[in-house]
């Protein structure tokens, strides 16, 4: 919570502002029912005074004057709070986001993408209330607390105590009320998390739900965990519920006791007046405000509490520790992989292990395997999205855990397993690979891709609009998208990780002709579960759990290796391609 709160330090000046606002418009709300009590003292009771409507009309005059300096004041303390707030929300949401984007894959996974959002977004909405809270009524909630019942006080003693005995048990309510608060929203915000990934997985899986006809089945799904989450937030805002009437009816039934009593000390010659009873009664009035507010204070805390405690989740998240500034280096593309292992964290099995894989400059090499077998771990690792657990990965002889991740990307062109590609042009997408690439450069990426057929045939041409997650074109198309924006960057290793799986054989065969005569003297990598996609590679490299089991040309791995021969017939039959 205290790091959460640092992002207040550049609005310090603004907070002690609008602190003193609020305080003034708390002082002047104090010194309204003394004011009244006097106007009835001494001009309705002492009517028959010469001057008592001239007292009235001062009294009153000063009383609209005090108002409008409490209206000023709450007017001015509530623009410079809100300023506080919306600034407050910018610099925290800023610094989620940059550390989202340095989070690793890892701290992602475990997270959550959809919980990402929602923390960006409810939590940091429930600490704004905070924030205001602390702008706000820091010192305007004990002013008018404290100072309505030291009036009460300075009007009667005795009277006051019975305000004051109704305020201990209305704190113990509240406390106990707040435990039990706490626990309904933390259950809340879990199943507001885990509504949002089922939200998005039946988005993304729309397709498959209909096909298969399991609408029924998906709805049931997100309706029982918006039915868990609804349920909490009713139980929650109930409870809360609770405070404002409870809070009334002790100190309205103080007032009432003030009143009867007052009235009865008042007939046995005491020295209270009808306007000290009335001012009290206006101070009960004020106090009962105060311990509203503050008993709302007391029940909302702990969602705030289990708000910060899931932002804090994302701000102190270790992240892609990188101290290593990039030096600007340019490799000839030679890769060497001695010994290398990874695990995921908690995966009882490591995803590579003993990988001794040793690539040349200029080299075409392909690495096949089965789902699960590592491939696409390997690829992470040469991207440095991971980093070994074991062993070395080494760029032209140097360590990868010595080079910033920057100079490794700088000289890694890659087409990805998943061809993500972004609302926008076709242009823009592209140029991802290369912001200054004209548009020559972009047509000519396009060619070698074979799309450039595709995209002449819409009318804006480079100008096609593509929807948020390309929607509006088909999986072929999107990899032939992500592989021309590949092509755009100039690199030294080109990385193709299962990017011609939606391809059929004839646009794949041309494709890699282009790939060939394009990237010739450059280190190529294509990662496929096809053969006819590595067959034709100066060397394969057969990963299987995680180990690899065989090395050399299409030729010598039918000979020697079991299972790319098993591979080979699974997908061929045993015929030529």
């Amino acid at each position: 919570m205290q790091k959460l709160l640092s992002y207040l330090k550049p609005y310090r000046g603004k907070v002690v502002l609008a602190t003193v606002l609020m305080a003034i418009s708390a002082v002047c709300s104090l010194l309204l029912p003394t004011l009244m009590s006097s106007v009835l003292d001494e001009g309705v009771a002492g009517a028959a005074d010469a001057d008592a409507f001239g007292a009235i009309l001062r009294t009153a005059g000063l009383m609209l004057a005090v108002s409008l300096v409490s209206l000023a004041s709450v007017a001015g303390g509530y623009w410079v709070v809100y300023h506080v707030i919306s600034g407050y929300t910018w610099s925290l949401r800023s610094a989620l986001f940059r550390k989202v984007h340095t989070m690793t894959l890892a701290e992602v996974g475990r997270i959550g993408a959809s919980n990402l959002v929602t923390r960006s977004t409810h939590d940091v909405g429930t600490l704004n209330w905070l924030i205001s809270m602390l702008c706000g009524n820091m010192v305007i909630i004990p002013l008018m607390f404290l100072g309505g019942v030291a009036l009460c006080m300075r009007k009667d003693f005795r009277l006051s105590l019975i305000i004051l005995a109704a305020v201990p048990f209305l704190l113990a309510v509240f406390l106990l009320l707040s435990r039990k608060i706490a626990h309904l929203w933390e259950v809340s915000d879990e199943y507001c998390d885990k509504q949002n990934d089922l939200v998005r997985e039946r988005l993304r899986g729309v397709r498959v739900i209909r096909a298969f006809d399991r609408e029924a089945h998906a709805h049931k799904r997100v309706t029982e965990a918006t039915r868990i989450m609804a349920d909490n937030i009713i139980r929650a805002n109930v409870s809360m519920a609770i405070i404002d009437p409870l809070a009334g009816f002790v100190l309205n039934t103080a007032a009432l006791l003030v009143v009867f009593v007052g009235g009865i000390r008042m007939e046995r010659g005491s020295v209270l007046t009808p306007g000290d009873i009335f001012a009290m009664i206006q101070y009960i009035a004020i106090i009962l405000n105060a311990i509203v507010s503050v008993s709302f204070s007391i029940v909302l805390l702990p969602h705030a509490r289990v708000a910060a405690k899931r932002l804090s989740q994302v701000t102190e998240s270790k992240g892609v520790e990188d101290d290593r500034p990039a030096e600007g280096l340019r490799f000839s593309g030679n890769i060497d992989l001695e010994n290398v292992g990874f695990t995921y964290p908690d995966s009882p099995a490591p995803a590579l292990s003993g990988i001794d894989l040793h690539v040349r400059a200029g080299e075409w090499v392909s690495v096949i395997g089965g789902t699960g077998s590592g491939k696409t771990t390997l690829a992470e690792l040469l991207l440095a999205f991971r980093s070994p657990t074991e062993g070395k990965l080494l760029f032209d002889g140097r360590d990868a855990a010595g080079l910033s991740p920057k100079d490794v990307r700088e000289n890694v062109s890659c087409a990805l397993q998943k061809s993500m590609l972004y609302a926008g042009t076709v242009a823009e997408n592209l140029r991802m690979g290369k912001p200054d690439a004209a548009d020559e450069e972009i047509w000519d990426a396009l060619e070698l891709a074979q799309i450039a057929d595709f995209v002449r045939e819409q009318p804006a041409g480079l100008d096609f609009k593509l929807e948020q997650g390309a929607t509006n074109v088909s999986g072929g198309q999107k990899q032939r998208l992500a592989i021309a924006r590949a092509l755009l960057k100039e690199a030294p290793i080109y990385i193709f990780d299962d990017s011609f799986s939606a391809l059929d054989f004839i646009t794949e065969a041309k494709v890699r002709r282009a790939l060939n005569e394009r990237l010739a003297g450059k280190t190529r990598i294509v990662i496929t579960q096809r053969v006819v996609s590595a067959m034709h590679s100066d060397r394969i490299f057969v990963l299987s759990d995680g180990a690899l089991v065989g090395i050399g040309t299409h030729a010598q791995l039918l000979e020697t290796c079991a299972i790319y021969r098993e591979i080979f017939l699974s997908q061929t039959g045993g015929g030529s391609l």
